[in-house]
Formats: structure tokens, C-alpha cells, sequence
């Protein structure tokens, strides 16, 4: 099949492989000039420092940014993070932004993936009528063009999400979306309070920590996060955020007031979307992308695929697994069930996280389902399951995070008997 491949990051450089490897055609679009998509490092900042209106960059990393991730854990499974594959061995267990836009772009040539790309150039709308029909603006103006499948992996970092808070439109100090951070220099002696309990936030609170006189970091799980501040005297943990004041003061939800606040920084996710695709194709509710089986193939036009999709993973090897699981289904390699059963495979999954209290815009959040993931997958396209040192592995990556929160990149891996790919740091 002539296969379109939106995005030219991580998802879209290893789905661009596996459909080559499948024996389909591929063209890729990037938007922008280079390849790597998020792990692209941007110095600068949107104008709107929330990036709720204005120009859009696509760049969401901070300049220390490191990842959370040992690289063995991060690698493609055919492409190691050494220096057999796209890595250096001397690189730091945990690697920073620059050795991982390295290391995609290691794989792009030795793939043969870069030739494919079609750099400056943005799909503008697809549209399925028998086939897919692109069109694109680029260079040269805007054409259209025909493919039998589409494959969207256009990342989900670049919308931020900004939560309402009574008494946001008078409040006095400066707030930022994590998107449009880049450095704690600017939050030099502030009183700060940050929003959001996920990694950036934490991060985030364990950074500008080093710069400002005090952060506050606000969301629910209070002690689990003490824990990892505990080492910061400046930092206090505290609830979620029930109100802003006009003085610069912010009521928690116990009725505890702290600040006033010079900054408040917004560490809360993102939006997915979809400008290109219409609504009857697939259509987003708080954030919640349907509809799709296994999270990732559209049901109503089983010719796309939107890849990358889930959260709170390791993201690499369950882009692959996707990747290479829509490769061959578009190959007829494994049958599908029927529509009908895949919309009840997808209301039962649902209904399951909301049994579970799970709010809809965390539906794509597996954490530590996504093992099982990977391997329903590997199943229905005939794939091995993950070995097991690879679960274990990354079972003793967490339990190192929880016994080493506030620096666990820079110390010893202890994996307990799990296998390991490279020296430590």
C-alpha cells in the first residue's frame, strides 16, 4: 500500500520503518525542517506564555531535561541506545534531549528513513473518500495527493492544557504552561507555586527550587510528593488549588491560604488534536480519543492509525509494537474483528476506567497496564511477547524513582537481578 506518515518524531520514524519492513510505500510529512519532533530543543518560547493563543512551537523540552527512563528501557528493540545501535556507550543511563534526538536520528539513517521525509511541509486536511486524500501545504504551494492509509503521529505536546481556576482573569502574578518553560533563571528569588503532580511537575518544582526562595507545589497526593521534595527546605507540598486572589494569594481547597505568588506554573498536561481529521472520523471529548480499537486503530476506517496516543508509558517500544502491528494488518497478516466488536472491545474499556474512577482525560494513560498492552498486540500480529527482563527491568526503574525521588537519575540503577544493557553513569 502507498502509506502517509504524519509527524517525523519517534512514532513516526519507527511506524515509517515497520511499513517499510512490511513491504508498503511511505512518504512522511514534517511540518517543520529537522526530524525528532518533541526531542527537537527550542530556546525559545511561544509569545502567550500559557500557549493558549498566538504562533504555536512545537518544542515542549526544557534545556536540563533528562529523561525519566533508563535508555535500555527507552531503545527500540532492534536498535539499541549504544554504540551497537544509535547511542554511545558512555552516555549517562539517563539521557538528556540532545543524545536522544541523537539517537532518532542514528535510526533515520540506518533505516534508511531520512530520503522519505518531506521537510516543511504540513498536512492540512485528510480526507477518506475510497482513499485518502491529503492536502498539503509545502514549499511549492499546496497540492493534493492520494494514499491507500494514513498513519497520524503528530505527538500530543504541543496544545497545552490549562485547567480553570476561579479568580483567574484578576489574578496578578505571571503564569506559564510547563510547554514554555526553559530554564529556572527567570524565577530567580520568586515565590512560586506550581501546578501538577505528574513528572513534569515534578520536575519542574525540583528545579526552579535552585532559583526561586520558595516553591509551592500544589495537587492532590500530598505525601507522595513530600517525599520527593523532602531534600528542598524551600519547597512545601501542598492540596489543590480551590481559588486565586487579586492580592496574589491562592486558597487551597482546605481553605489554606499561601503566597501571595510572583508566578504560577501550570505543569498539567496537554490536549490531543486533530486539526486535519473531521469530526465524523475522530472526534475528541475531554480529552478522550474515539473511536479506536486498542487505542489506536480507527474503527469506522480501519486504513488509519494514530500512533503514539497512550501516556504515562515507555514510549519507544510501544510505538513499535503499533507501528509494527498496523504495518501488517494493512498486509491482511491477521484478521480484525468485526465493527461491532471492536466498538464493544472499546465501551467495555471504557466502562471499566470509569468503574475505576478514572477521569476521562487520563482514558489513555496505562502506566502499569501497558506490559499487557504491548503483548495484546505482539498476540494478534503474531509478534513474540516482551521478554522478561524487560518488565523486569522496568519495574526496578520505578522502584528506583520511589526510593531515589529527588535524584534518582544520578544515582546507582540497583535493578535487583534485572538484566542491563550498559554501565552506569
Amino acid at each position: 500500500m502507498k502509506v502517509a506518515v504524519i509527524g517525523a518524531g519517534a512514532a513516526g520514524l519507527v511506524a515509517a520503518s515497520e511499513l517499510l519492513k512490511a513491504g508498503h510505500e511511505v512518504d512522511i510529512f514534517e511540518q517543520s525542517s529537522r526530524l525528532g519532533g518533541v526531542w527537537v530543543y527550542q530556546a525559545a518560547s511561544e509569545p502567550d506564555p500559557l500557549g493558549q493563543t498566538g504562533p504555536r512551537l512545537h518544542a515542549s523540552m526544557h534545556a536540563s531535561l533528562r529523561t525519566n527512563l533508563p535508555r535500555d528501557l527507552m531503545a527500540f528493540f532492534d536498535f539499541p541506545f549504544d554504540s551497537s545501535g544509535g547511542g554511545v556507550d558512555e552516555w549517562p543511563r539517563y539521557p538528556g534531549h540532545a543524545q536522544v534526538l541523537s539517537y532518532l536520528e542514528e535510526f533515520a539513517d540506518a533505516f534508511s528513513i531520512r530520503q522519505l521525509i518531506r521537510f516543511n511541509t504540513k498536512v492540512v486536511q485528510a480526507v477518506h473518500d475510497d482513499r485518502w486524500l491529503l492536502t498539503i501545504d509545502g514549499e511549492n504551494g499546496s497540492v493534493t495527493e492520494v494514499f491507500d492509509a494514513l498513519t497520524v503521529c503528530n505527538g500530543h505536546y504541543t496544545e497545552p492544557r490549562v485547567p480553570h481556576i476561579p479568580g483567574s482573569d484578576h489574578f496578578p502574578a505571571r503564569c506559564v504552561h510547563s510547554h514554555n518553560y526553559r530554564s529556572p533563571d527567570r524565577f530567580a528569588g520568586m515565590q512560586v507555586a506550581i501546578v501538577g503532580t505528574a513528572s513534569s511537575g515534578a520536575d519542574l518544582s525540583q528545579e526552579i527550587a535552585v532559583a526561586a526562595d520558595r516553591v509551592y507545589w500544589c495537587g492532590s497526593d500530598k505525601a507522595a510528593r513530600s517525599k520527593k521534595t523532602e531534600h528542598l527546605k524551600n519547597v512545601t507540598s501542598c492540596g489543590p488549588i480551590r481559588r486565586l486572589i487579586d492580592d496574589g494569594r491562592i486558597e487551597l481547597e482546605n481553605q489554606t491560604l499561601i503566597g501571595p505568588v510572583d508566578s504560577l506554573v501550570f505543569a498539567t498536561g496537554y490536549h490531543y488534536r486533530f486539526r486535519f481529521l473531521s469530526e465524523e472520523l475522530i472526534r475528541v471529548r475531554d480529552n478522550w480519543v474515539t473511536p479506536l480499537y486498542q487505542d489506536l486503530l480507527c474503527i469506522t476506517h480501519p486504513t488509519l492509525a494514530l500512533i503514539g496516543l497512550p501516556f504515562k508509558i515507555i514510549p519507544f517500544p510501544i510505538f513499535e509494537i503499533q507501528a509494527r502491528w498496523f504495518a501488517r494488518m494493512l498486509n491482511g497478516e491477521f484478521d480484525l474483528p468485526t465493527v461491532s466488536r471492536m466498538r464493544e472491545a472499546k465501551d467495555i474499556r471504557a466502562e471499566q476506567l470509569r468503574s475505576a474512577d478514572i477521569l476521562q482525560r487520563n482514558f489513555h494513560a496505562l502506566d502499569d497496564e501497558q506490559y499487557n498492552y504491548y503483548d495484546r498486540l505482539a498476540q494478534e500480529c503474531g509478534d513474540p511477547p516482551l521478554p522478561e527482563w524487560y518488565r523486569e527491568l522496568g519495574q526496578a526503574a520505578r522502584r528506583h524513582v520511589e526510593r531515589w525521588p529527588g535524584c534518582f537519575r544520578d544515582q546507582f540503577l540497583d535493578v535487583h537481578g534485572a538484566p542491563t544493557r550498559y554501565p552506569q553513569s
